[in-house]
């Protein structure tokens, strides 16, 4: 242990080492990009970076929840047009059949197709997107409904569920994204009967008058496919909304993000001209002192002389 080193070197050595102390800092800073690495770096402005990053990541996940509920939406909608091409398509066939000219020959092939509209109208109120039956409310690992000759309207309700699918933007604003399959395809009455625009009812009500062969059955039905065309439609209007919600809404999310990552820049960052510039100073200082010790230290003292 030295015992000898006098006041004026112990504070020179103190000097040295925050000198040297404040260069490795400085030098880190421009070697990062960052100022503020730790918490010793700025206490004062800490708070106020940990919220923004905060933000951030919050307004990360808004933009994920975002992208999903375009994929959904999207899906909803390629899947509702598809409904109404088949409507339409299934009202072409009314027409055609519902004349006493014609044929039990022509009307049995258009009950094959008949039913494969049904068919295909019933699997498109179970599209999947990602995993999930996004018709089918809540309980979105099944489907709400399945084809069943004998049942109500020609099918299956498997699951009653509401639908709460909504997603929040960047401000906090729910957004409605999802309609269940009952909505879209068997509105009910407040009596349970099937309300008017009624898909699986309109379809199964073709089916059953063309086996029967009753033209005036077939006219009803075509009228209740072109009720059901027009409800979709006003659907798909829905969709068309949310698509559009949900779009600007990823607008701002994006713009919210770019905002506070500059406002995070300002505060963590280092400014770099300003940090070499100090990173210079320091280093000069650094030498300058080394050089005036060693120069002391190389001074003869009086006792020097004394032998």
């Amino acid at each position: 242990m030295l015992t000898n080193i006098s006041g004026a070197t112990m504070r020179y050595l103190d000097d040295l080492n925050r000198t040297q102390a404040q260069i490795n800092q400085t030098t880190a800073q421009v070697t990062s990009g960052k100022r503020v690495t730790q918490a010793s770096d700025d206490p004062a402005d800490l708070p106020e970076i940990l919220q923004i990053e905060a933000n951030i990541s919050q307004n990360e996940q808004v933009q994920t929840n975002l992208s999903s509920a375009t994929t959904e939406l999207q899906g909803a909608d390629t899947a509702l047009e598809t409904v109404v091409s088949l409507l339409q398509k299934a009202e072409s066939l009314a027409s055609q059949a519902a004349t006493t000219t014609t044929t039990a020959a022509t009307r049995a092939e258009l009950l094959s197709q008949a039913t494969s509209i049904q068919q295909q109208l019933v699997s498109l109120s179970q599209t999947q997107v990602s995993g999930r039956y996004i018709f089918s409310g809540d309980q979105d690992t099944q489907p709400a409904y399945e084809l069943d000759s004998a049942g109500t309207n020609g099918v299956t309700q498997v699951v009653t569920s509401t639908n709460t699918r909504t997603i929040t933007d960047a401000s906090g604003t729910a957004i409605t994204v999802a309609l269940s399959a009952q909505e879209i395809f068997d509105p009910q009455n407040a009596d349970g009967t099937n309300a008017t625009g009624n898909t699986f009812a309109a379809i199964n009500d073709l089916v059953t008058s063309l086996q029967s062969g009753n033209v005036t059955d077939i006219q009803t039905a075509n009228t209740e496919l072109q009720a059901a065309d027009q409800y979709v439609n006003l659907k798909l209007t829905f969709y068309g909304a949310a698509e559009d919600r949900v779009s600007d809404a990823t607008d701002l999310a994006q713009k919210f993000q770019t905002q506070m990552k500059t406002d995070l820049s300002g505060l963590q960052d280092t400014d770099i001209p300003s940090a070499s510039v100090s990173l210079s100073q320091e280093q000069v200082q650094m030498e300058a002192a080394t050089s005036a010790e060693a120069s002391l230290l190389q001074m003869k003292t009086i006792f020097d002389y004394i032998g």
